[in-house]
């Protein structure tokens, strides 16, 4: 993670991002008012409880990287600080499933179980398959699960190379993918392309860190131009994906959020 190169794109998105009264396009518009500007739900209290509580959780889970095949520890609050789902871009998540009503969810990066449990109270009738690499952090995410009474959530832990395709084969299409696990390029655009085989018209994919490298970076230009892709919308945080060609034209937009 290099800070220096996080600035100056944070800095490039302040200059380019665009509020709601600049927008011409009546879908991105549609969006901001819906997604970005939607209004909270009391469901989303149950979350913030849960993450006051993880917060003073110093229990040390055990984790392998799988890049390298070391292992480490990390403390549960340590992961809610600074790995799990901010709260704003959950409520994103929560909306953005709320909006679209996607009823195939693939989440790949489970970590605590934050960021599924804001897709799955968004919509209890979704199927939400989550892969998480670590079986003691699945562990926690399970839990978790179980104290906000989430119950469409099927957490599978394990290599994602090794996972992903059995994974995708138990959902009809991919309505809707969060990506958050391995940012690397190569490991990005292998699992974008694996999703690609499950997209419709109708689905949306969501890249978190987009700017977390300059790899990251890359993948995100390269997933721009993708000819599936039609529409993108990059909130700095998170890069979305739109593939419906019916109905939208190949542009990209940088929102104010």
């Amino acid at each position: 993670m290099n800070k220096f190169f996080q600035a100056k794109k944070y800095l490039t998105y302040l200059l380019k991002a665009k509020t709601k009264y600049y927008l011409h396009s009546p879908f991105v518009y549609q969006f901001y008012l819906n997604v970005l500007e939607g209004e909270n739900d009391n469901k989303l209290q149950k979350i913030l409880l849960l993450r006051e509580k993880l917060r003073n959780n110093n229990t040390a889970l055990k984790a392998e990287d799988f890049g390298t095949g070391n292992s480490f520890s990390k403390k549960v609050s340590d992961i809610e600080r600074g790995v799990s789902v901010r709260h704003k871009y959950g409520m994103l998540l929560y909306r953005l499933v709320k909006c679209f009503q996607p009823k195939n969810i693939l989440e790949i990066g489970t970590s605590i179980g934050l960021s599924s449990s804001y897709l799955a109270l968004a919509n209890a009738d979704a199927k939400i398959v989550s892969l998480e690499g670590s079986k003691g952090i699945a562990a926690v995410a399970k839990q978790n699960h179980i104290s906000l009474e989430v119950k469409n959530v099927e957490v599978v832990s394990g290599n994602f190379n090794q996972i992903l395709s059995s994974s995708l084969q138990q959902l009809p299409s991919a309505d809707l993918v969060f990506f958050d696990g391995n940012h690397t390029k190569e490991a990005t655009l292998k699992y974008f392309f694996q999703c690609l085989e499950k997209s419709n018209e109708n689905s949306v994919f969501v890249f978190d860190d987009i700017y977390w490298s300059e790899e990251m970076s890359e993948v995100w230009e390269e997933i721009k131009l993708h000819h599936q892709v039609t529409l993108t919308i990059d909130v700095y945080q998170f890069g979305i994906c739109f593939f419906r060609k019916k109905k939208l034209a190949k542009e990209d937009f940088v929102l104010w959020y």
